[in-house]
């Protein structure tokens, strides 16, 4: 009788337990990713082969899916499949414990960092901070982030590798603003450009970036290779062998099936043009044949047909001149028709004559330009323009040109295509600074001694120096003094040209150049973006500061600016918590943008048309689910039983990740109201054992009485 009321002890004490599972499972029918549990009833030892009641062996959690609700809300997340988002909790000593729930109603905190809501900090790999050595490419050294003023979106794209997500993006100021025209007074021939060609080359070079983004994209670990641009010469066959001279001759060449061309432009050749060919053609006068075999003679003696000049001889002057204005007015034509530029130019030799195996240089010298040979190089890595015909035409007569490549248009893969196709698209936004001295402001021909030294950032060293400078600390400017060439007694524009490039700390950041008898001064390739002062005086034999001619100077290219960043999340490294901000993140000087989160956890802000990864939630597994430990507030811990978490990368083999979602609580209302009802009779049962034992041992005892 005794063991009777033990075993119904033990059957009222496991059902309560069973109701209370069942009435927490209630209570939480509507709390999101709750998993319900059930309880594992077990018979007692036994006795005679009669058993002493039952206990509640095990109250499981039942990790099967929950249901879905869609809430629209851009920080909630819902996982599909088996796995467990991993929340830190940071207590005010500095120290934090892991656990894992199936909650995702996020939200975003005071910190910036995605949490629970509880505060708990969610785990994921996390957004490598961005070195602005590597990361960053910018041609403004005071900016490393966007800001507003960066209102042209480039090209933005994510881009998965097998152990990391990288984000590509580049913006650029407003170019269509600062973009201005070349000066065709100084620039004719050398490239000159139109505003409205500047800005179509940069339109050209932005689809170029673009689709090696996504190539990139489709084949992020395809083979590396340097996209090289196109360089081709045409010659139109100057000097005895040109037909043009006359009103209603023309030039003309035919590239990418586009017939670009223009008519003789009749020029009346000044006394200084005549001049000036005549000693270049002449080498100063050492060598006369090559102006003889061009019909001219000396302007200023009439040798060697007399002390004037015959109608005739100015005529082969007037022609000259006019077939120079026509190859130039050619060249500016093709400049601004293609995204190209074409230069006037000589082969390294300077005898004018075709050689695929030299290379080819622009000038704007008068002896170079008559030859008739302009280079056309490409400003877009990688794209190729076709030359199918070069003439001269006069009348019904037609004198075919030449043309050759000295290099082939070669598309190139991979991150290093990308690399080329952004410093094209670079160069074509900002462009070097071009600084313009004409000769009358340099005092050619009066000018006695004058100084030149710039102030320039320097990016290996992150400061402004003096060039050239005493090596002092700080350091001091020391100009570089320009005296004639003896035995003349006044500067020459070659005088200063060659001074200035002699210079071996000058000549690492500019380049002094003669460009149609104007001192232009320009950044160097290797640094085309960084701007530079230049400090020109004339200190004999009056002193005098002289600025760049302020028309003519400015930016070969548009003027703007150019940034891009390049992110990189990290699944070999290790988890922290995921920083929200795109301020914090040193991507913006805006902290706020738009959330989303793929399958794959890939978290993602979408701010002015860019699109940045920032994080990866990740996912955790473990071998025994059940071995978790309910904490509460939608936590459990891990356990010897569940084993330590287990990721992958890119979250392969556990849960989808789903945006805007919600799991439900799996806890089913209407099968814990029916197992109420059955562990209330299970209860009340075990009772009436309970009392038919008392019943029956009063009567024993009344029988003893």
């Amino acid at each position: 009788m005794i063991g009777a009321l033990w075993t119904g002890i033990s059957g009222l004490s496991s059902h309560q337990k069973a109701l209370d599972n069942e009435s927490n499972n209630i209570a939480n029918v509507n709390t999101v990713g709750y998993k319900s549990s059930r309880i594992s009833f077990a018979d007692q030892m036994y006795q005679s082969k009669i058993g002493k009641g039952s206990i509640v062996q095990d109250a499981e959690k039942l990790y099967v899916q929950g249901n879905t609700k869609i809430t629209g809300v851009e920080y909630d997340m819902m996982l599909e499949g088996d796995g467990f988002f991993t929340v830190v909790n940071k207590n005010t000593l500095g120290t934090a414990e892991s656990f894992y729930t199936r909650a995702g109603n996020f939200r975003m905190g005071d910190n910036g960092t995605l949490q629970d809501a509880g505060g708990n900090e969610v785990q994921g790999w996390i957004m490598a901070p961005i070195d602005t050595s590597t990361d960053v490419t910018s041609t403004n050294p005071n900016t490393s982030v966007f800001t507003n003023i960066y209102n042209k979106m480039l090209g933005s794209k994510i881009i998965r590798h097998g152990t990391y997500v990288e984000t590509v993006t580049a913006k650029a100021t407003d170019y269509n603003l600062t973009a201005k025209s070349d000066s065709t007074t100084v620039f004719s021939g050398d490239g000159a450009k139109s505003k409205s060609s500047k800005v179509a080359d940069i339109e050209n070079a932005i689809k170029d970036y673009n689709n090696w983004l996504q190539k990139l994209k489709e084949e992020p670990d395809a083979s590396s290779a340097n996209s090289l641009a196109q360089v081709s010469q045409i010659d139109f066959k100057s000097g005895t062998d040109s037909i043009i001279g006359k009103d209603g001759d023309r030039i003309y060449a035919v590239i990418d099936g586009q017939t670009i061309s223009t008519n003789f432009i009749v020029t009346n050749a000044t006394q200084q043009f005549r001049e000036d060919l005549w000693k270049q053609l002449t080498n100063n006068g050492t060598s006369t044949a090559p102006a003889i075999a061009e019909g001219l003679v000396d302007p200023t003696t009439g040798t060697p047909a007399g002390s004037n000049l015959t109608p005739a001889e100015i005529a082969a002057y007037d022609r000259a001149a006019g077939k120079i204005e026509t190859y130039k007015a050619l060249a500016d034509l093709i400049s601004n028709r293609l995204p190209v530029e074409a230069t006037m130019a000589i082969d390294a030799a300077e005898i004018g004559t075709f050689n695929t195996n030299t290379a080819y240089k622009s000038s704007t010298n008068y002896k170079d330009m008559l030859k008739g040979i302009i280079q056309i190089k490409s400003l877009i890595p990688g794209q190729e323009f076709k030359i199918t015909e070069v003439a001269e035409q006069s009348g019904t007569k037609i004198a075919q040109g030449n043309y050759q490549s000295t290099a082939i248009a070669t598309k190139g893969s991979g991150i290093a295509a990308v690399q080329t196709s952004k410093d094209a698209l670079s160069k074509l936004i900002s462009g070097k600074q071009q600084d313009v001295y004409t000769q009358s402001e340099l005092g050619i021909g009066t000018s006695e001694k004058l100084e030149y030294s710039i102030t320039i950032y320097d990016k290996e060293l992150g400061i402004n120096l003096p060039i050239p400078n005493t090596g002092a600390n700080p350091p001091v400017a020391a100009p570089v003094e320009v005296v004639p060439t003896a035995p003349a007694t006044t500067l020459t524009l070659e005088d200063i040209i060659t001074k200035l490039n002699a210079d071996a700390t000058l000549n690492k950041y500019v380049e002094a150049r003669n460009v149609n008898g104007n001192l232009v001064i320009q950044t160097k390739n290797d640094n085309y973006d960084v701007e530079f002062t230049g400090n020109l005086e004339i200190t004999a034999p009056t002193p005098k500061v002289v600025e760049a001619n302020k028309d003519y100077s400015g930016r070969e290219g548009a003027g703007a600016e150019f940034l891009e960043i390049v992110t990189k999340v990290d699944q070999m490294a290790s988890k922290g918590s995921i920083q929200l901000r795109l301020d914090t993140l040193n991507i913006s000087d805006s902290p706020f943008g738009e959330f989303s989160v793929d399958n794959t956890g890939l978290i993602t802000m979408k701010q002015d048309g860019a699109e940045f990864a920032i994080g990866q939630v990740a996912i955790a597994r473990f071998n025994n689910n059940r071995g978790l430990n309910p904490e509460g507030n939608n936590l459990y811990g891990k356990t010897t039983q569940s084993g330590d978490p287990i990721y992958n990368i890119n979250n392969n083999k556990t849960a989808e990740v789903r945006g805007k979602a919600l799991e439900l609580s799996n806890a089913d209302l209407s099968e814990s109201l029916v197992n109420l009802m059955i562990f209330q009779r299970a209860f009340e049962a075990n009772a009436k054992s309970i009392t038919t034992s008392d019943e029956l041992l009063n009567t024993l005892i009344n029988l003893k009485r």
